[in-house]
């Protein structure tokens, strides 16, 4: 619209106005929402959302108090495409970010388990009379002008007009200057930038804190201070900060800021380093926009090294107060605690969760246990080690217990207990329990999503463990593990091609993974895609460096046979010391060995093996599922 335009759109914007009906909309706690407009606005202020997202809140507000089920929201919001339940489980997500909770901590949509969704926050249906010249008038406007008659000798037609046209000019004139104030007002705050909207969730990594020389690094200084940082800003409203679970991968002294912004995908990054000379640390700290691939700010601060703790607090204090003023944001809740007043056992936790993270289970417990030798009391460490220890069911157990006995709201130790309920004890209603524990103690946590969704997908609700695995990954998008759990979710909900897919990337990601490729093969062939899963079945035999009499034993049985020749010689190659029984099962099942698939079967619930929850959904197992000794394994394990 040309500026020569303006004041025909004001005369018309006015008239529009002034005979528009009647303005209805919902309010709830301290928001108002605006169907017509399309706005939700809190405190006054706008949150944008995508168009699908506004129109599932707008179905559950005006629903309000009522069940709206998956397939009716399917069907109101996505009326013009073909999509699958996990777009409403993902949408419902997005509002419970950004709607939070109210003052109580209640949250504002509930779900209903197989069902969908309820709005349980009270609503207000309100309306307001159609607002004069962009509401810039006051209701009484009209009663306070003086009469606009024509003068007593007018008699023709263009006199009589007089009126209306000094009512428009009147109202060109408030519309225009009401223009012209906005723009200053727009102006303003464009020159005012320092300072982010207060109720747009923004989204924050703080990295490892650099040496400024390779020599004498030391974890306590380089997660310490940022992990300080994360307790500070994650306890803050509209601020989602990436947990350091998903950043301590960026150690490289040359780690480019922006690079591992976009890896994270946030908005913005703090990259700091630190100095330490005559007992002194000096931190210099920059915090980076992503999108742009500038520095707004940059933090100084100087402590003493005497104490370790203090420094790292004090740091945490400086740097994160100006960052929570530049987001315009404050702290909501009480700040997490490192658990224990040793430095020397909080940094071999550093240690060990760093090791976790890289899967090595054997160092990281290591580290755990020596951290626990010096401070016996130290919760997180006792749950570190029971998280490393999934493979060792009772020493994980007793590890979770002492954690849990120790600090009962920690949702490290809950998780573990998530897990090992769900996968060795077989106890579904306890394990739920303890999932949904861990996340409402931390929401935070991609281990506490990560155990949650595969313990959904396992119980064969799908669209749910998607949608959690999808949180995880939007906590920590850099996860190979978290990504692999989203891959094999497609696969046991039988969503193939998307499996196909996300194990593909994975292998790009990391070609030298073989349990990736394992689980891409036996995809394709649940697919029917015999030819490609021979292929990478070949690619696998190289991988795992096997020899030549190997590799074309396998090539020979696949010409002769076709792919059940490749499965009949994998079987047959297994020796009696492998002791993956649930993957023999699926060999013999395959090969219609009904009597030896269910003998691999019992062996494997014997061992406790980890897939055995996964019985009512393991494709490979189809052919198995209408033998009574089927149905009489899933009543043992708990399944049925």
């Amino acid at each position: 619209m040309s500026f020569g335009n303006l004041p025909n759109f004001f005369l018309n914007f006015s008239e529009r106005e002034m005979n528009s009906e009647e303005k209805r909309f919902y309010r709830f706690k301290s928001f108002r929402l605006d169907v017509k407009e399309r706005q939700l606005l809190h405190h006054g202020n706008n949150i944008p959302l995508t168009p699908k997202v506004f129109d599932v809140l707008a179905v559950l507000v005006e629903r309000s108090g009522h069940l709206v089920e998956k397939d009716e929201l399917l069907k109101l919001v996505w009326a013009d495409s073909v999509v699958e339940e996990v777009n409403v489980a993902r949408s419902v997500h997005t509002l419970r970010k950004v709607l939070g909770e109210d003052e109580n901590g209640d949250k504002f949509i509930e779900t209903v388990a197989k069902k969908g969704y309820r709005f349980v926050a009270q609503v207000t249906e309100m309306s307001e009379p159609p607002a004069v010249a962009g509401g810039l008038l006051p209701a009484d406007y009209g009663a306070s002008l003086p009469a606009l008659a024509p003068p007593a000798d007018a008699g023709g037609s263009d006199l009589a007009q007089k009126p209306k046209q000094n009512t428009r000019i009147i109202l060109f004139t408030i519309g225009f200057l009401s223009a012209v104030f906005l723009i200053v007002l727009m102006s303003f705050n464009f020159r005012s930038g320092s300072v982010t909207n207060p109720n747009k969730v923004k989204s924050i990594a703080i990295l490892p804190v650099q040496p400024l020389t390779t020599e004498n690094r030391d974890v306590i200084y380089e997660f310490g201070i940022a992990d300080a940082l994360n307790l500070k800003l994650g306890a803050a409203k509209n601020l989602v900060v990436r947990p350091l679970s998903a950043t301590r991968q960026y150690t490289d002294l040359s780690q480019d800021a922006i690079a591992a912004g976009k890896q994270l995908q946030v908005d913005y990054v703090l990259a700091s380093n630190y100095q330490i000379l005559g007992g002194k640390i000096r931190v210099t700290a920059q915090l980076f926009n992503v999108a742009t691939g500038q520095v707004e700010e940059t933090y100084k601060s100087e402590k003493e090294t005497s104490n370790i703790f203090a420094l790292q607090d004090a740091i945490a204090g400086e740097v994160g107060n100006i960052i929570l003023a530049r987001f315009a944001t404050t702290e909501i809740g009480p700040l997490a605690k490192r658990g224990t007043t040793n430095e020397e056992a909080y940094r071999l936790y550093l240690q060990g969760m760093t090791l976790s993270d890289q899967r090595n289970g054997k160092k990281a417990i290591e580290n755990f246990e020596q951290a626990i030798t010096i401070d016996p009391n130290y919760a997180l460490a006792w749950a570190g080690k029971a998280n490393a220890l999934k493979g060792n069911y009772q020493k994980s157990i007793e590890a979770a217990n002492k954690a849990l006995a120790l600090d009962p709201d920690l949702s490290e130790g809950h998780s573990a207990l998530c897990w090992n309920k769900f996968v060795y004890e077989y106890d579904f209603a306890g394990a739920e329990r303890e999932c949904k524990h861990a996340v409402e103690l931390n929401p935070n946590s991609t281990m506490a999503h990560n155990n949650y969704a595969s313990y959904l997908v396992s119980r064969g609700r799908f669209d749910e463990g998607i949608a959690e695995i999808k949180t995880a990954i939007d906590l920590d998008p850099t996860s190979y593990f978290n990504q692999r759990v989203y891959a094999n979710s497609l696969y046991f909900a039988r969503r193939y091609d998307e499996a196909v897919v996300q194990y593909k990337r994975l292998i790009e990601l990391n070609d030298e993974a073989p349990a990736t490729y394992q689980w891409l093969i036996r995809t394709l062939e649940a697919q029917g895609n015999e030819s490609e899963a021979f292929e990478w079945f070949l690619k696998s035999l190289i991988l795992q460096k096997q020899d030549n009499e190997t590799i074309q034993r396998f090539k020979t049985a696949y010409q002769k046979s076709g792919w059940l020749g490749v499965v009949f010689e994998r079987e047959r190659s297994s020796d009696g010391s492998d002791g993956n029984y649930f993957r023999r099962a699926g060999f013999n099942a395959r090969l219609g060995n009904k009597d030896k698939a269910f003998e691999y079967l019992e062996k494997s619930y014997q061992k406790r093996e980890w897939l055995i929850p996964f019985l009512e959904v393991e494709p490979q197992l189809d052919s198995l599922r209408d033998d009574p000794r089927f149905d009489e394994l899933l009543k043992r394990v708990g399944l049925k």
